[in-house]
């Protein structure tokens, strides 16, 4: 750590994150922490909700800076990033624990969790950072780091989040061909919506058979999935992905082809930037915000919100 940093990392661990790495994890950065003399104060998260909750409380009413380091994944980020109170003095570090791990990925934060503390302490380089806000029917506001999507890709995450496959491929490190397998079959088994969007302040748009739309901060999401490979997580705007009204073939091969970031070769898929962006479908439809799915709803507002201040 540098001679002149002397702040106090607050670590927030998720210990059941991909099936126990959580755990097994902390005990190495632990005993790297220990062995430098840095000092630290340990948050052993047990329940869902609960970072919200902590951070609130770690970052409010804050006169100097307080430096979160999360041991967990894009969900528990998710939770963190809800809870913070005073963005101004907050930093926001991450250590790889989750099974997707999708913004780590897109920040380029080093796999091995050794590795990534030892360029935290020696060589910090600070990032500001976009991230957004939702406002869906009559739920309250909710912030996300990566991506909030609603159709298609919320199902699958809505899916994944209760299955047992999923444990079992975290088990063998294969937790991201869970959400290939799922992806597969929602093309065959969803029931796809009509819809008008409006894009910041231009004529609404009628969608016909809406399949999803996502608004994405960082290009990659769902364990890797490029579906906006160009977006910038500092440019203050959302880059966002339509499919709309396409037969089940075409899907699949779009979802063969989405690795390769040819998805956007189909005339039915668009990709918008913007600042705001919101969607109204004639039935509820799956919402996810980093992966996590607290709801339905038929009315979803997109905002690029603010920043915030990254350091890897």
């Amino acid at each position: 750590m540098r001679d002149n940093d002397d702040r106090r990392f607050e670590i927030l661990i998720n210990p059941s994150a991909s099936s126990g790495r959580g755990k097994r994890v902390w005990k190495k950065v632990k005993r790297e922490l220990d062995a430098r003399g840095v000092p630290y104060r340990k948050h052993l998260l047990k329940a869902p909700g609960e970072a919200t909750l902590l951070v609130r409380d770690l970052t409010k009413n804050l006169k100097e800076d307080c430096h979160l380091l999360v041991l967990g994944g894009d969900g528990t980020l998710n939770e963190v990033l809800n809870g913070i109170a005073d963005f101004k003095h907050v930093i926001l570090s991450c250590i790889r624990t989750g099974s997707g791990n999708d913004f780590a990925g897109n920040v380029e934060v080093e796999k091995d969790a050794l590795k990534a503390l030892e360029q935290l302490l020696d060589h910090p380089m600070e990032i500001s950072l976009d991230y957004g806000e939702i406002r869906a029917d009559e739920h309250e506001p909710r912030r996300f780091l990566i991506s909030c999507g609603m159709g298609y890709d919320a199902d699958i995450c809505e899916e994944v989040s209760r299955s047992k496959l999923k444990k079992v491929l975290n088990l063998i490190g294969l937790g991201k061909l869970v959400y290939l397998m799922i992806g597969i079959k929602q093309i065959f088994t969803r029931d796809n919506a009509n819809a008008i969007l409006y894009v910041d302040d231009q004529k609404p748009i009628h969608v016909r058979n809406l399949f999803f739309l996502v608004g994405m901060q960082h290009p990659r999401e769902g364990g890797g999935v490029p579906f906006c490979p160009d977006a910038d997580p500092t440019d203050g705007k959302l880059d966002f992905c339509l499919v709309r009204d396409m037969p089940k073939w075409k899907l699949l091969l779009a979802v063969a082809l989405v690795y390769g970031k040819k998805h956007l070769l189909f005339r039915n898929i668009t990709t918008y930037r913007c600042k705001t962006m919101r969607l109204v479908a004639t039935k509820p439809q799956w919402v996810h915000l980093d992966g996590e799915t607290p709801y339905q709803a038929k009315e979803v507002l997109w905002v690029c919100k603010g920043r915030i201040r990254f350091q890897k």
